[in-house]
């Protein structure tokens, strides 16, 4: 009995010191060779967050559809075979008075190569990221349209205000190379994430936006 009792003691604590090192793991960013934003960075992207019909009070829907031109918009994917790519969108909670989306409840799709849908376990309570990511960047492809969509709780906040929303791209890798689950994506060390819609472009929920990232045949260029 004293055996038992050791044992199932000692995987316990075998599991927790796991599961610590995985979230610790996890909290860090990874060494990523450099690359300029329009090397990785969509030509062009849309986002629409809508209240979900059945149960509007509290679940939403977000789309984003994304789209790269040419194969020079993916040359840092390609180049690494390990490549991660993450459209985030974040909501605005900082007053704490904001409507925001939390972890995806139920329903995501997407056509994304390898998609999965991210963790908020480290997002700051300020801004919180709901994100359909692909584990295999280096397949996407130039000149088509890929979605992504996820069903969320929506938090309201006293007086049910609208939420502003930014929306952001991350390169990143996996780390081991050869795991394609949510725990295995990480960010890069530098220039990983891009601020695509700033908070302080006036996108808010529910709501649709459209953006542009350094695509010549636009005028809508890159925020500051």
């Amino acid at each position: 009995m004293f055996i038992s009792k050791y044992k199932l003691l000692f995987s316990t604590l075998c599991i927790l010191i796991s599961i610590t090192a995985v979230n610790t793991v996890r909290a860090s960013t990874v060494f990523c060779s450099v690359a300029a934003s329009d090397a990785w960075v969509p030509s062009k992207g849309y986002a629409w967050i809508t209240e979900d019909g059945i149960n509007a009070s509290n679940s939403h829907y977000i789309y984003q559809y994304l789209y790269w031109q040419t194969s020079d918009r993916l040359k840092w994917f390609s180049q690494n075979s390990d490549s991660t790519y993450e459209p985030d969108a974040f909501f605005y909670n900082y007053n704490r008075n904001g409507t925001y989306g939390n972890y995806p409840l139920g329903y995501w799709a997407s056509d994304l190569p390898s998609p999965y849908v991210d963790t908020q376990a480290f997002d700051s309570d300020n801004e919180k990221a709901i994100t359909v990511g692909s584990a295999d960047a280096r397949l996407i492809q130039p000149g088509r349209f890929y979605y992504t969509v996820t069903r969320m709780t929506w938090i309201s906040g006293p007086g049910n205000v609208a939420t502003p929303v930014k929306l952001s791209s991350q390169r990143g890798r996996r780390v081991p190379s050869g795991c394609y689950d949510t725990l295995c994506s990480f960010g890069c060390d530098s220039n990983s994430n891009i601020r695509t819609v700033p908070f302080q472009s006036g996108y808010t929920s529910p709501g649709g936006r459209v953006w542009w990232w350094l695509d010549p045949g636009t005028t809508d260029q890159p925020w500051n």
